[in-house]
């Protein structure tokens, strides 16, 4: 892990909500894994005071990607930003998706969980596994590239929600792993879902994490435990941000 200040090296607008932001990191850039995050910050900006967490969304060639989508004052800053501006990086955090020990993933992301997956995605293709992955979000410009698409409103894709689509996927077909991140109502669901089926299911939590080192414990989360109480906290940012679904208290989320 590191804290460093970085020139952007690229921004791009994908539509009016969504952007990239790339950096270089040279040779560092080698070790990152998906499901990891960074803590992202404009040292010119006073306001907010601190990071905000970002997933990595691409590696090539020693720069990173992260995915970014206008949700208030921070974002706005970063989507304002030009190349040469300096980003100040805490990073790599968190931990990495296990990778499966089978030969097909299933992918479900929604909103701005579309990232971390698409890293995924990346890596489990030049490892020769077969993915198949479902999106879904509230309208066309919340979805991107994905092999189903599902929008709230049916301005792209399927009408519904990607869960609609995650039981009828299953309804036909299977994977020896399901991957998802989103928002947790969604992954409440697809928890729901795998557990009936006796599915692996590893889940990417989104959360506020002020420290991003498990100090604050501001994105605690209950796990089950084999002690007498049964549950324990965790972090989002420390412990996780990947959880097996099947560890987590869901009834708190």
């Amino acid at each position: 892990m590191f804290k460093q200040v970085f020139p952007l090296e690229s921004i791009r607008h994908l539509n009016e909500k969504y952007f990239l932001l790339g950096i270089d990191l040279g040779g560092a850039a080698s070790d990152l894994q998906p499901g990891q995050f960074f803590e992202l910050k404009r040292p010119d900006c006073p306001h907010p005071l601190l990071h905000k967490p970002f997933s990595i969304y691409d590696v090539q060639s020693g720069k990173v990607y992260f995915m970014m989508k206008r949700l208030g004052h921070a974002t706005e800053q970063f989507a304002q930003m030009h190349s040469g501006n300096l980003l100040d990086l805490i990073g790599p955090l968190g931990n990495a998706f296990p990778f499966p020990q089978g030969e097909k993933a299933l992918l479900v992301s929604g909103g701005s969980g579309y990232p971390p997956l698409f890293f995924l995605q990346k890596k489990l293709l030049s490892a020769g596994k077969k993915v198949h992955w479902l999106h879904g979000g509230r309208g066309k410009d919340d979805v991107f590239s994905a092999d189903k698409i599902w929008t709230e409103d049916g301005s792209a894709g399927n009408l519904g929600y990607v869960t609609d689509g995650l039981l009828d996927y299953l309804k036909t077909d299977s994977a020896d792993v399901i991957y998802a991140c989103g928002p947790k109502p969604m992954l409440k669901t697809c928890a729901q879902i795998a557990s009936e089926r006796n599915l692996p299911l590893y889940v990417s939590l989104e959360a506020y994490m002020a420290c991003g080192v498990g100090v604050c414990h501001g994105c605690a989360v209950q796990v089950k435990t084999d002690t007498d109480i049964g549950i324990t906290y965790q972090t989002v940012c420390q412990d996780g941000p990947v959880f097996n679904a099947r560890e987590i208290v869901w009834n708190e989320i």
